[in-house]
């Protein structure tokens, strides 16, 4: 068992655990900022942990809080506009 903390005083992004198969990364989007689309080569979860963001996918676009998830397969174009001052895990994984 290994227990990991974030900083708490990060700018953008901090990756916070990585192994051959998980990443785990801990996203600051102050307010207005925008991350543009983009993609990974990995199944996805994003888990807000402070704030509202607007998650952008080609097909919808939803607003996400605290208590709501994202799921993406690999290579699923998207991008994050923060509404608030706003903060997020996103785990990557390699599930083949």
């Amino acid at each position: 068992m290994q227990f990991i903390s974030s900083n708490k005083n990060i700018d953008i992004h901090e990756q916070i655990f990585q192994n051959d198969k998980q990443a785990v990364t801990h996203i600051v989007i102050p307010k207005g900022k925008e991350m543009g689309r983009h993609q990974a080569p990995f199944s996805v979860i994003v888990v807000p942990i402070k704030g509202k963001i607007l998650f952008a996918g080609d097909n919808e676009s939803k607003e996400i809080t605290v208590g709501d998830i994202v799921q993406m397969d690999p290579n699923e174009p998207h991008s994050l506009t923060a509404i608030e001052d706003s903060e997020a895990m996103v785990i990557k994984s390699k599930l083949d």
